[in-house]
């Protein structure tokens, strides 16, 4: 009689985090210390990412057992690239997915930041007006990645529970979306469903 054959059990590992550029892969570095969330970076390399590798990137994660996949990325740079079709596909993919969270922000993450200091449907029609915007209320912050390095930046966001500030912003402003007529170039973020996994 030969040995007994034996399974591998999948090891459950809790909560990995990605975003597609530097500024959330240093906001996540940030906020995971500053707030002791409990979640693994990936790709930890801190370099951009596109939707092909996200994917890859995701697919491998939930073949390594992590329960739950969050995913920022900024809606500007998809339909400024014209990969909206693209990333529609990559969106409906993981659509019933409950381990997979996408976090899209339009314009881009740095209005997740606004909503830290302002409830604003201001349209944008680019990141930079979102920046322009962000600056006035956070004046340190910059796309630099010597400044982007530093948490000062993330410490303000969270300081005088402005993150929970932002998240209700973020939930009035998407319910908004979700259910009137808007522009095309209104804006919101899915930031806080992530923020809301983290806590």
């Amino acid at each position: 009689m030969g040995r007994p054959i034996t399974r591998k059990r999948k090891l459950k590992r809790g909560v990995a985090v990605l975003g597609d550029g530097r500024t959330e892969q240093y906001y996540l570095k940030h906020l995971k210390d500053i707030k002791g969330y409990k979640y693994s970076i990936k790709p930890s390399l801190f370099d951009c990412i596109n939707l092909y590798e996200a994917e890859e990137i995701i697919d491998n994660l939930k073949e390594d057992g992590y329960e739950l996949i969050v995913f920022f990325t900024d809606y500007d740079t998809i339909i400024s690239q014209g990969r909206l079709e693209n990333f529609l596909n990559f969106k409906h993919k993981y659509k019933k997915d409950s381990n997979v969270l996408i976090c899209e922000s339009m314009p881009s993450i740095e209005y997740w930041f606004l909503l830290h200091f302002i409830k604003s449907t201001k349209e944008y029609t680019n990141a930079d007006q979102a920046f322009n915007d962000l600056k006035k209320h956070l004046k340190i912050y910059s796309k630099k990645i010597k400044d982007l390095e530093k948490p000062d930046w993330v410490r303000q966001l969270c300081d005088d529970g402005r993150m929970d500030i932002a998240v209700k912003n973020s939930f009035d402003i998407l319910k908004v979306k979700l259910n009137e007529e808007v522009g095309e170039h209104f804006p919101f973020s899915k930031a806080h469903l992530g923020i809301e996994k983290f806590e």
